[in-house]
């Protein structure tokens, strides 16, 4: 059943843009002239996202004594980087509070998995002192955005893909192309194509599955991998494929990566879990 690029462009081109303050916050927050009044600018003409950053801005996840009231104050006491992460968040959770049958995911898996994913590859860069732990955010909440697209392709054939995951010597992605024609990561860069985000998020997005395939950003990308592979096994809205994507030793390595340094993460993450607002946007 090898389906055609152009009816996955159309179904691509059937979404949704992304609001335009999302991604003119993106470019504004890589420019490091920017200034707290030029996101101010941007945001304050979006209510719905004003509203969102001060809500999670006030949220026990973030623990301020006291109350935010402005959005100035708001972006002075956060941060570029993570009002950035809030604004997409924001933008991104209608789109992923959605049911995918193909894939076993209820309404509000995807949502939970990809925002775990991300809060993991935020704190890997950390770990890892790597620069970029909030573009690593933002990635891990968008990377799995192709399953949107083709999950009413997986819905058609997922007893035999499972079926061949377990037989095979392949991981459940890889069946993805060879059966339909393409996986959800290459599906999912051609949306962030798509919403012209930068290429750094595009290729985290179409390679998190092969980490070693990225051109330029293998290093953001095997975060990404990493994080991804770290909360399926937590069991938190990946979906059935989420056992058959095994992490990538290469990823590992790259990053120099160790079994301690795994349980470590693992442990932040579900202590994250016990945050009550931790997935209301």
């Amino acid at each position: 059943m090898p389906i055609n690029l152009e009816h996955i462009l159309k179904r691509v081109r059937d979404l949704p843009p992304l609001p335009l303050t999302a991604t003119q916050l993106i470019s504004l927050t890589k420019n490091p002239k920017t200034s707290a009044k030029d996101l101010e600018v941007v945001i304050s003409q979006d209510p719905s996202l004003t509203a969102g950053i001060l809500r999670q801005a006030n949220s026990s996840y973030y623990g301020y004594a006291k109350r935010i009231s402005s959005l100035q104050e708001a972006i002075v006491l956060l941060g570029f980087q993570v009002i950035q992460g809030i604004a997409m968040s924001t933008a991104i959770a209608p789109l992923l509070k959605i049911e995918l049958v193909g894939y076993d995911i209820d309404q509000e898996g995807l949502w939970k998995h990809s925002l775990l994913t991300g809060m993991a590859a935020k704190r890997l860069c950390q770990h890892r002192k790597l620069p970029y732990a909030d573009i690593a955010f933002t990635a891990g909440l968008l990377h799995d955005i192709g399953k949107l697209i083709i999950s009413i392709y997986v819905r058609e054939v997922s007893d035999y893909l499972l079926k061949k995951a377990s037989e095979l010597k392949l991981s459940y992605v890889e069946l993805e192309g060879k059966v339909i024609g393409f996986d959800h990561a290459k599906v999912g860069g051609l949306l962030a194509e798509s919403w012209n985000l930068p290429d750094d998020l595009v290729e985290a997005i179409t390679y998190h599955h092969s980490p070693a395939s990225a051109q330029n950003h293998e290093k953001l990308t095997s975060v990404i991998h990493v994080a991804n592979g770290l909360v399926g096994l937590l069991g938190i809205g990946g979906g059935v494929d989420s056992l058959y994507n095994p992490i990538e030793r290469q990823a590992l390595d790259l990053l120099t990566l160790k079994e301690a340094d795994l349980k470590l993460i693992m442990v932040d993450l579900s202590k994250s879990l016990s945050h009550p607002s931790l997935f209301s946007e």
